[in-house]
């Protein structure tokens, strides 16, 4: 990383970062609250605490299923 040309160019930088960080939150965040809610039913429908597998197995359509897959591969890929 070069430095900033002036003290200016440093605050826009950083602002620049702060902005991503609170969009990828909002995003993530925005995510969980639909697992939660797809979570939710699933439990609901099974009438017991769920597993992963469940949670994607709870769907007939195999689409749903592969999407379901790779949104808890990416959550879990982002956990901190």
């Amino acid at each position: 990383m070069s430095l900033p040309r002036d003290f200016l160019d440093e605050i826009e930088t950083e602002l620049a970062a702060a902005r991503r960080s609170v969009t990828r939150d909002r995003t993530r965040t925005a995510a969980l609250n639909e697992f939660r809610q797809l979570a939710l039913a699933a439990t609901n429908q099974l009438g017991r605490p769920i597993t992963v597998f469940d949670f994607i197995g709870s769907v007939a359509a195999r689409d749903e299923r592969e999407r379901r897959l790779a949104l808890v591969r990416r959550l879990r890929s982002n956990s901190s």
